[in-house]
C-alpha cells in the first residue's frame, strides 16, 4: 500500500484494473455518442452505380459548346436505364440518378438549349464529366470506422445510407455515485439548519453521462461496508464523495477497510484535493474524492475520467498543451497544483485565463472552467504572459 502517490502512479493503479465492457447491440438510430465495439466495412460499393451530380443531360461524348445531341429519353427519379447511348445520343438526367451505360459526361441543364427534340451545348463540358462514380465514396470492402470509434451522427448517415440497423458497441460504464456525511442532504429536498445540499452528487452525475457513461446517485447519512458492496455488486466503478480527511466524521478510509478493498492508495501529491483514497474490491474499483467542490471537479478529472474512458476503449492519457496565461496567480510553492481555467485557442497558440474563486470550497468557476492548469510542485506566482500547461477538458461523446 502506497501512501502520497504522485498523480500519475495513483492514475496508473486504478487503471491496472480496468477490464472491457461487454459489447450490446443497439439499433443505429440509437447508436450515436456510443463506442464501436467492432470495426465496420463497407458491404459493397456507396455509390451502388454511376449517378449524375446534376439535373441535366447524360452525353454520349464530351462535347464542345455549340455541339448538338439527339434526346433518345428523359429518366426520372428512381429510373433504370435499360439502353445504351450511341455516339451523338443524350439522355435527361437528375442529381443522384442512374446514368444510361456509354455515358461519358453530364451536362447541367442551364448549358444546355433544348430544340425539337435536340439539345445544343451552350459551354463546353468540364473536366470533371459531373459524374458520381461506381464506389466514390467507398469500395467494398473499405473501412469505415475501426472499433473504439465514437459514433457521430455522421456516421450514421454512412451506417444508414448502407442500411445497417444495428450497431455493436460498448456496454455504458455503469457508475454509483455516494455523498457521505449525516449533514448532507439530496439537492431536490429541503434542508432544516446543519444540513447541506448535494451538489457534488449531480455534479458528478452529469459528467459520467457527458463521458458516455450511466449514473445512479445516492446520498448516504449513515454508511456502511456493507451498503458500499451493495453498489460494488451493482456499478462498475464506485466514487465516493467527502470523509476523506482524518477528521472524526470522516469515514471514508474506515469504508475501505469494512468492504474488505484493497487499498490502492491513501493520498496523492496534489493540490486541490490531497487526501483522495482509491482501493479495489473483486475487481471493482472505488474512487474517494473530497467532499469540497472544487478539489471533487479535479479530482475527477484527473482519476475517475481516465478511468470511464479506458472502460470505453478510448486513450486514457489526458492531452496537454503549453499555453500563455492572461490573468494571474498570486500563490506560490507547495504540492502540485490545478488550477481552474478557460482556454482559447487563436493564432496558432492557446491562451488561458486563471479563473476567479479558486477556493477548494468555491463552485464559482466551475460553469465557465473548459481546462485544468497544471503547475508543478514548487511553483512561482503565475503572471500574465507566463506560459503554463493546460489539460482541455469536457470532451463529449
Amino acid at each position: 500500500m502506497l501512501k502520497q502517490l504522485p498523480m500519475e502512479e495513483a492514475r496508473d493503479a486504478l487503471l491496472q484494473h480496468i477490464k472491457p465492457l461487454e459489447r450490446e447491440l443497439l439499433p443505429s438510430l440509437e447508436a450515436v455518442g456510443r463506442i464501436l465495439a467492432e470495426d465496420i466495412l463497407a458491404p459493397h460499393n456507396l455509390p451502388p452505380y454511376r449517378q449524375a451530380a446534376m439535373d441535366g443531360f447524360a452525353l454520349s461524348q464530351k462535347g464542345e459548346k455549340g455541339e448538338r445531341f439527339s434526346v433518345k429519353k428523359y429518366l426520372m427519379a428512381g429510373d433504370v436505364p435499360a439502353f445504351t447511348l450511341q455516339p451523338g445520343e443524350a439522355a435527361g438526367v437528375v442529381t443522384g440518378g442512374h446514368i444510361p451505360p456509354g455515358t461519358a459526361a453530364v451536362v447541367c441543364q442551364e448549358n444546355a438549349h433544348e430544340q425539337e427534340g435536340s439539345i445544343f451545348l451552350t459551354s463546353s463540358v468540364p473536366g470533371d464529366n459531373n459524374i458520381r462514380n461506381k464506389g466514390e465514396d467507398f469500395k467494398t470492402g473499405t473501412l469505415i470506422a475501426r472499433r473504439g470509434t465514437r459514433i457521430t451522427p455522421g456516421l450514421i448517415a454512412i451506417l444508414t445510407a448502407y442500411g445497417i440497423r444495428e450497431a455493436a458497441v460498448l456496454r455504458r460504464p455503469k457508475v454509483a455515485i455516494i455523498s457521505l456525511g449525516k449533514e448532507i442532504v439530496p439537492y431536490d429536498q429541503d434542508p432544516v439548519p446543519g444540513d447541506v445540499r448535494d451538489s457534488n452528487g449531480p455534479l458528478l452525475a452529469s459528467l459520467v453521462k457527458l463521458q458516455g457513461g450511466s449514473a445512479a446517485v445516492s446520498v448516504s447519512q449513515f454508511s456502511s461496508g456493507e451498503e458500499l458492496n451493495t453498489w460494488l455488486q451493482q456499478a462498475d466503478l464506485v466514487i465516493t464523495i467527502g470523509g476523506t480527511a482524518a477528521g472524526s466524521n470522516d469515514r471514508a478510509k474506515r469504508l475501505l477497510e469494512e468492504t474488505d478493498a484493497q487499498p490502492l492508495f491513501l493520498s496523492y501529491q496534489v493540490k486541490p484535493g490531497s487526501h483522495t483514497c482509491a482501493g479495489v474490491r473483486d475487481g471493482k474499483l472505488i474512487i474517494m474524492l473530497s467532499g469540497n467542490p472544487m478539489a471533487c471537479f479535479v479530482g475527477y478529472f484527473l482519476l475517475a475520467y481516465p478511468v470511464l474512458r479506458a472502460f470505453q476503449g478510448l486513450n486514457p492519457e489526458p492531452q496537454r498543451f503549453s499555453a500563455v496565461a492572461t490573468s494571474p496567480f498570486p500563490k506560490k510553492g507547495g504540492p502540485r497544483r490545478f488550477l481552474l481555467g478557460y482556454a482559447l485557442y487563436s493564432d496558432n497558440s492557446w491562451r488561458v485565463a486563471v479563473l476567479p474563486a479558486q477556493k477548494s470550497s468555491m463552485r464559482r468557476s466551475l460553469g465557465d472552467c473548459n481546462c485544468l492548469i497544471d503547475l508543478p510542485a514548487g511553483h512561482p506566482p503565475v503572471e500574465p504572459g507566463a506560459e503554463v500547461l493546460i489539460l482541455p477538458i469536457l470532451d463529449t461523446p
